[in-house]
């Protein structure tokens, strides 16, 4: 199966190793940027390197299916710049791609718990394995070729609720190690970060249960702190490195769904306002 990957950065890196090992893999990069992965790529995992070799383009190509692996705010101007076609596979957090349309595409959603971080150009570590889930409004894919190159992915009919508890999860624990520059496991140690995750999660709770979901947000909270104890955030390795967060994707798509369904949110206003803040004194 040929795959087109778009986006170099941690996922697109640990997704390309697996399937290059029986599929062909093209990644896709920035215009300007094929220079820069003359020398391939490599994946780091419990303290080994391997490298591989993976043909590279400025512009998607035609292929089976097409990995969108990059960052929620990049998503739209791929949308728009490149012609897109057939089954579009989504990596991306947060509920904004959910939004986005474009004509001649299935849009498949991957929600993973897979954990990666990009040491260099080209290079990734795999930090950890969870779940990896897939599901459609559209179509149904065959996801044998990821099976068979070792990723343990599944398919899932109500993808949105794997969405939503993802984006929930996230919205707790990111804003929270980004604001006070602590490790996921520090708001289950901390007495004042868990009151605030607690009332983080009641009215993601309250806002959720009005679209008809139980998603336990509070047991995955706990779960996912605990499981990643010592890991650092993506949002918090975003505001350290004065990049741009994916808060406004996570958070900020919250927000928009709690005021459709009149729901102030003010302790998850006041976490994204702080990251905002935050970010842009960082940059």
């Amino acid at each position: 199966m040929k795959v087109n990957v778009i986006g170099p950065g941690s996922m697109g890196i640990v997704l390309s190793y697996f399937l290059s090992r029986r599929n062909e893999v093209v990644m896709t990069v920035r215009e300007g940027e094929k220079g820069a992965y003359s020398g391939g790529f490599a994946l780091v995992e419990s303290g080994g390197e391997e490298r591989f070799s993976l043909d590279v383009s400025e512009a998607p190509v035609k292929s089976d299916v097409t990995i969108v692996a990059v960052k929620s705010y990049d998503l739209g101007s791929v949308f728009h710049r490149h012609s897109l076609q057939g089954d579009v596979i989504l990596l991306q957090n947060g509920l904004s791609h959910m939004r986005l349309e474009k004509d001649g595409i299935n849009k498949i959603y991957a929600v993973t718990t897979w954990g990666a971080r990009k040491i260099s150009k080209g290079v990734a570590e795999l930090t950890g394995r969870g779940y990896f889930r897939l599901g459609s409004h559209s179509v149904v894919l065959d996801i044998s070729f990821l099976k068979e190159s070792g990723i343990n992915a599944e398919w899932v009919e109500d993808i949105d609720g794997e969405l939503y508890r993802k984006a929930a999860i996230n919205a707790v624990i990111n804003p929270i190690t980004a604001i006070y520059s602590v490790s996921n496991g520090e708001i289950l140690r901390n007495k004042e970060l868990w009151g605030i995750a607690k009332d983080a999660i009641e009215e993601l709770e309250a806002l959720f249960s009005k679209l008809g979901y139980n998603l336990e947000i509070e047991k995955n909270v706990v779960e996912t702190c605990r499981t990643t104890s010592g890991n650092t955030s993506s949002m918090l390795q975003d505001v350290r490195n004065g990049r741009r967060s994916e808060i406004e994707a996570i958070t900020g798509e919250i927000i928009s769904l709690g005021r459709e369904h009149g729901l102030e949110m003010r302790v998850n206003r006041s976490l994204y306002e702080s990251v905002m803040s935050l970010q842009s004194r960082r940059q």
